[in-house]
């Protein structure tokens, strides 16, 4: 919102005609004029004569008002009133002064007083709705200003300053009409193009806001305040480059404006470039700490990895402002990262008392529920964010998770369509091709197409026989690596690698799709299915190769360290320590390893390190092969040793991948797995010493 525009009192006529009063009138006319700068030494004379001639102070004084200096107008015109109280002009015109200086509320109180003494004042009504739109006060500004239109008041400041608190009530459409009656009145009123830029942003109408802007700059074309608006609607047009350079521009024409400092770190966050973002919050709070400020910095954080730096300064945010929703809500997405669940959802009931009925803050009271596994809540509150918004499809996903995690897979698996919605999720890949549903498809080609992680498309390729089954020549596109494995497999014509040309096709579904348009059910999950590709002489070569104890044990403690979730399921390798005791031979299965798990690994005699034989999926299969057990976290090496069908011990996290449910130790995705979670109040080192005592006996 750009500034208030306030109705000045204009100077009375006057009939004086001799000394101090015939200078008076001289100045006057001057000022009337528009040549103040001839008119103030002209009333400083005659307060030097008679430092209590109330119409030189009060005139003095106005015009120091109307010269943008208030500090200067608001003791001249409360010298004029200690002359003369009797004058409601006078009054409005320190209401004005004192709203400009943050003194609202004096303001407020001299426009109520310039109203008893003149009731038909309407400029002392205008003053009075500016005064309570600065307290706050919106809907009261409102009647204030109606009261102006009441008496005949029609000026294009009314209107656009009525547009100003209908907008802060949310109420854009009719913000909109406000301002556009101030530009009919006044077509060259910059403010208000502006402002009318504001509330169409509000009404989703971006190209539009950029033309109204675009008008406002044209008119006051080095305008710090309407840059920054421009660069607002630039980045809700998705534009951040264009953004960045009008944040840009009006910090060079305005250095100390904190809100394009603040929108130029969302900016710099929006290009990913969050070190520059985080420095530039930083020097918005040298210029002026605000809670506005504390809150960016918050959510610039965030988005660097750093939650408990983002928790706390989402609570300096609230000790700046305790009322802050936008930091309750930070404050609480900043818990749940730190697995802080309860805590979170205290911060949420916080920010939506606040604001009720917020669609995301509602989401994010989901995500907390989750994280604590209470899974019926958070469907709850995942549901109750898409009646606010019935096109969420974060909340529809998220629903879709917690009724997989809970076995319900024929609603899990449709709202996990959603996915497809998600402004995070990758574009679908093969979408010009119909979406294979399940229907029947006689003498037609289907491609099914991996689209996750690796073993996702391990999991889901058990499903290929069963669409072939349905009268499809199946062409199934998979990560390069996983080719060798895959090869043969029942059902499947063409394997083609992701980034290759695929051949034509009828219709296409993802892997991930595939249990929804089978109908899968718990009881109907299908087996994993055996990979034709491994040859049984390169298993044969594993076990006649690798160290024969009485316990031969395949490990992976860690997975790909970019995962989103992986500092929840990799563990140290050192905390596996209990598993190595005698008669183990242990077997380090996996291709990568963190650099602070080396050195445990050079120290452990009995655990081999097999990394440079482990060329490729069917080599790591084939030593998988060649296990009498497997301790493992959630990585691809799981989703393999359960297809092979070796006896696995899977540890989880205590809010684990949707497949692997809650609760059960077993699986039906896989048979062989044996599942460990680890409980919120345990650490690692206890989960594993249970699946220790289990190898021992």
């Amino acid at each position: 919102m750009h500034a208030q525009s306030h109705a000045i009192t204009p100077p009375p006529p006057t009939g004086l005609a001799e000394g101090p009063d015939v200078l008076t009138a001289r100045a006057l006319a001057l000022h009337r004029a528009g040549q103040l700068g001839e008119a103030e030494p002209l009333y400083r004379a005659v307060l030097a004569v008679q430092p209590r001639h109330f119409q030189a102070l009060h005139l003095l004084g106005l015009l120091r008002a109307m010269a943008g200096d208030p500090d200067g107008a608001v003791p001249l015109l409360r010298r004029a009133l200690a002359e003369d109280p009797r004058h409601g002009f006078v009054h409005n015109n320190l209401g004005n002064a004192l709203v400009e200086l943050g003194q609202a509320e004096e303001g407020l109180a001299a426009f109520e007083r310039a109203i008893a003494l003149q009731p038909e004042l309407v400029e002392a009504r205008v003053g009075r709705g500016n005064a309570l739109h600065a307290l706050g006060r919106y809907a009261e500004s409102i009647i204030a200003h109606n009261s102006a239109r009441a008496l005949g008041a029609d000026m294009p400041e009314l209107h656009n300053n009525r547009g100003n608190a209908l907008r802060a009530l949310n109420r854009p459409a009719e913000a909109l009409e406000a301002y556009d009656a101030a530009l009919a009145r006044q077509p060259g009123y910059a403010a208000a193009h502006a402002n009318r830029a504001t509330a169409l942003l509000d009404l989703n109408r971006g190209p539009e806001a950029l033309a109204s802007i675009a008008i406002g700059l044209l008119l006051r074309e080095d305008d710090p305040g309407f840059l920054n608006t421009q660069g607002i609607i630039l980045r809700a047009l998705a534009r951040p480059e264009e953004a960045l350079a009008s944040f840009d521009r009006a910090i060079a024409l305005a250095p100390a404006l904190p809100d394009a400092h603040l929108n130029r770190v969302a900016a710099l966050c929006d290009l990913s470039r969050h070190e520059e973002a985080l420095a530039s919050a930083d020097a918005a709070l040298a210029l002026a700490e605000s809670a506005g400020g504390h809150r960016n910095r918050a959510a610039t954080l965030a988005l660097l990895g750093r939650h408990a730096e983002a928790e706390a300064a989402d609570g300096a945010a609230l000790r700046t402002d305790p009322a802050s929703c936008e930091a309750w809500n930070g404050r609480g997405n900043a818990l749940v990262e730190l697995g802080r669940f309860e805590e979170a959802l205290e911060c949420f009931a916080r920010a939506e008392a606040l604001h009720p009925g917020n669609r995301s803050i509602t989401y994010n009271r989901g995500n907390a529920f989750r994280g604590l596994g209470r899974h019926e809540e958070a469907i709850a509150a995942f549901r109750e964010a898409l009646a606010l918004d019935p096109g969420f499809a974060d909340a529809e996903w998220n629903a879709a998770l917690s009724l997989l995690a809970l076995g319900d897979l024929e609603a899990g698996f449709a709202g996990y369509e959603a996915r497809w919605r998600r402004r995070a999720h990758p574009i679908p890949r093969h979408a010009d091709s119909p979406l294979w549903r399940g229907e029947p498809l006689a003498g037609g080609t289907l491609l099914l197409h991996a689209e996750q992680g690796l073993g996702d498309t391990i999991q889901m390729a058990r499903y290929a026989p069963l669409a072939a089954a349905r009268g499809a020549r199946v062409v199934m596109e998979a990560q390069r690596p996983l080719l060798p494995l895959l090869q043969g497999l029942p059902g499947v014509h063409q394997l083609v690698a992701w980034g290759e040309p695929v051949p034509p096709h009828d219709a296409q579904c993802p892997l991930l799709s595939l249990p929804l348009a089978l109908g899968t059910r718990l009881d109907s999950i299908p087996p994993p299915l055996a990979f034709p590709g491994i040859d049984p002489a390169r298993i044969a070569a594993w076990d006649r190769d690798l160290p024969r104890g009485p316990l031969r044990l395949g490990v992976a403690c860690s997975g790909n360290p970019a995962h989103r979730g992986d500092r929840h399921r990799s563990i140290p390798l050192e905390r596996f320590a209990p598993l190595f005791g005698p008669g183990v031979e242990a077997f380090l299965i996996q291709t990568e390893l963190r650099a602070e798990d080396e050195a445990f690994l050079a120290a452990t005699p009995n655990l081999t390190d097999l990394r440079p034989r482990l060329s490729s999926f069917i080599e790591t299969a084939a030593a998988l092969c060649a296990m009498d057990a497997v301790v493992c976290v959630d990585t691809s090496v799981a989703h393999l040793a359960g297809t092979l069908g070796r006896p696995t011990h899977l540890l989880l996290p205590p809010l684990p991948d949707w497949r692997w449910m809650l609760h059960r130790q077993d699986s039906p995705w896989y048979p062989s797995l044996r599942l460990h979670r680890r409980a919120r109040e345990e650490d690692w080192g206890t989960v594993i010493r249970r699946v220790a005592d289990l190898l021992s006996h």
